[in-house]
């Protein structure tokens, strides 16, 4: 199963955010064979950044260097924009990660802003292609 992880879940990795626990244990079902995780090259982008104004630019490479060694970072191209620009959401770069996730074959998304993820075609959400799920949501659906 192929996992796409939100900027969000990466960043409570990186800087130990609340609840971060259930996203490190994303890592670890890697690590055991029983998911194969992916991000966006946004991702990495928005995470630089943020981790840059938290905890100091050096920090920043080493710590992408391996982020970008355990997952596999996918690439954002024309057809994800022109894909992008004809769906409807609250958050475009979320609308932006959702199509980055449909063209790298992910089978879920992980956020902790599933609201965020409510994609629209024209003014009606479009039937779920990609699941949604919150970190505790993708673990309780995983291991019962």
């Amino acid at each position: 199963m192929k996992v796409f992880l939100d900027t969000n879940i990466i960043l409570d990795i990186l800087l130990e955010r609340e609840g971060y626990e259930d996203s490190a244990e994303l890592f670890r079902l890697q690590e055991d064979g029983r998911l194969s995780l992916a991000i966006s090259i946004l991702t990495m982008a928005n995470a630089a950044f943020v981790y840059r104004k938290t905890v100091g630019q050096n920090a920043v490479i080493p710590n992408l260097k391996y982020l970008s060694a355990l997952t596999e970072v996918l690439p954002m191209d024309q057809d994800t924009l022109q894909q992008a620009l004809y769906l409807r959401g609250d958050d475009f770069e979320d609308i932006l990660q959702y199509c980055c996730a449909a063209q790298g074959a992910c089978d879920a998304i992980v956020t902790r802003n599933g609201k965020d993820f409510i994609i629209r075609s024209g003014l009606k959400p479009l039937e779920a292609m990609i699941p949604v799920y919150s970190p505790s949501g993708f673990l309780g659906a995983l291991v019962p």
